[in-house]
């Protein structure tokens, strides 16, 4: 049987765990994808025992236990953890895929090719990320969007699934606006950079489609008028 670690969300604080082996899973509580490669990790031999350690640890909020069972396996987790990484171009299908313009086109031809049949891990698809030209960040960022607005399940907290049919995403895409003055209005209200999923979920909460937000932000960085101060953030130029 396969042992687990379990680690804490960086954002909500909570206990989790996941199978040695997997980089990243889904927060059960909070949402965001944790790279589990960077979180202090306890090792434990059975899913059952990782699962009350989990429940431990949340009860008391960590402490002293789980620094113990962290220092206590140390050595075990990074005797387990790959040597090497493989390379996209090494586990990627020799025929090269046709990328379309666009990130979030070229996210979901990735998605469609990878999780629509199945289930696809999170470590495959960070994978591919290169081979379609995406930095992770924004394609984390992204997940958690299109899992809120139900595009794409997990039916593992490691593992993505897209269920949006056809007619949707047709929908999706033929739903056109462009909001370049609302985005610099928005902007203009905030005082420090702003995160482009929170734009695009705000714009979102009003029916305007993602493709349209997106547009409108490459408009307004081709004028000059905002810029990206860092990876998925904008700003007033």
């Amino acid at each position: 049987m396969k042992p687990f670690l379990v680690f804490m969300c960086s954002k909500c604080r909570n206990f989790t765990n996941a199978p040695v082996g997997q980089k990243r899973r889904r927060c059960s509580y909070c949402g965001t994808i944790i790279d589990i490669s960077k979180a202090a990790s306890a090792l434990f031999n059975t899913p059952d025992m990782a699962s009350a350690a989990v429940k431990e640890f949340n009860a008391s909020r960590g402490g002293d236990e789980f620094e113990k069972a962290v220092e206590k396996s140390r050595e075990r987790v990074l005797a387990l953890l790959p040597k090497e990484r493989v390379s996209a171009e090494e586990i990627s299908s020799k025929d090269e895929a046709v990328k379309q313009p666009g990130k979030r086109k070229r996210l979901m031809e990735l998605l469609h090719r990878e999780a629509k049949k199945g289930a696809c891990s999170l470590d495959r698809i960070e994978e591919l990320c290169s081979e379609y030209e995406l930095e992770w960040k924004w394609v984390e960022g992204q997940l958690e969007g299109l899992s809120n607005n139900g595009t794409l399940i997990f039916p593992r907290p490691w593992s993505v699934q897209l269920v949006v049919t056809d007619d949707l995403t047709k929908s999706n895409e033929s739903a056109s606006k462009d909001v370049t003055v609302e985005i610099l209005a928005l902007l203009q209200g905030s005082k420090k950079m702003v995160k482009v999923f929170d734009i695009i979920t705000k714009f979102g909460e009003q029916g305007i489609s993602e493709k349209s937000v997106e547009s409108s932000l490459e408009k307004l960085m081709q004028k000059g008028e905002i810029f990206e101060p860092k990876s998925g953030y904008v700003s007033l130029a």
